[in-house]
């Protein structure tokens, strides 16, 4: 949509965004930035995924820049035409929601690179009495089949859970 507007805009109209050719070069940073998100959602790569961050982020800087240079030509008007400012400024809420697209998709990205404040799992025991909190460690043993194994030791102020019964038909 800004690419199209754009063009509409530079047929006739002296402005700031027509002279910096950001209907052009905006487009197609958003277009790359959109396309390799996708190919990093369907592959879940690594490498894809931070391609695509650092893709976003660019956007973002320019989307920022955009906005600015839209807003500005609704407010100040160098079109002599009565149809530039609102042109502009449509253009200018179009950069806006780009900007606000790429910065979201820009932290999911970061999220899920990044592995800082990993922690255990947290489980919750709910007993008759109270709902206990504890974290998971690597020392639980994994039920696999039907292989019994010893019961850890439990802490003497933690509850005892309710026993459990299977019904029998």
């Amino acid at each position: 949509m800004t690419l199209l507007f754009g063009i509409v805009m530079a047929i006739n109209a002296n402005t700031l965004g027509v002279f910096s050719g950001f209907f052009v070069w905006g487009a197609l940073i958003y277009i790359a930035a959109g396309s390799l998100t996708v190919a990093a959602g369907k592959s879940l790569n690594r490498c894809r995924v931070i391609a695509a961050m650092v893709l976003n982020i660019i956007a973002a800087v320019a989307g920022c820049v955009a906005v600015i240079i839209y807003f500005m030509d609704t407010a100040l008007i160098f079109g002599y035409r009565s149809w530039t400012p609102g042109v502009s400024g449509v253009i200018a809420v179009f950069n806006l929601l780009a900007l606000i697209v790429s910065i979201t998709v820009a932290v999911f990205c970061c999220n899920a690179t990044c592995n800082c404040g990993e922690q255990a799992p947290l489980h919750i025991f709910i007993t008759a009495e109270a709902p206990v909190t504890a974290q998971a460690s690597s020392s639980v043993p994994l039920h696999t089949g039907n292989k019994q194994h010893p019961e850890e030791p439990r802490d003497p102020a933690l509850p005892q859970p309710p026993p459990y019964t299977t019904a029998v038909n």
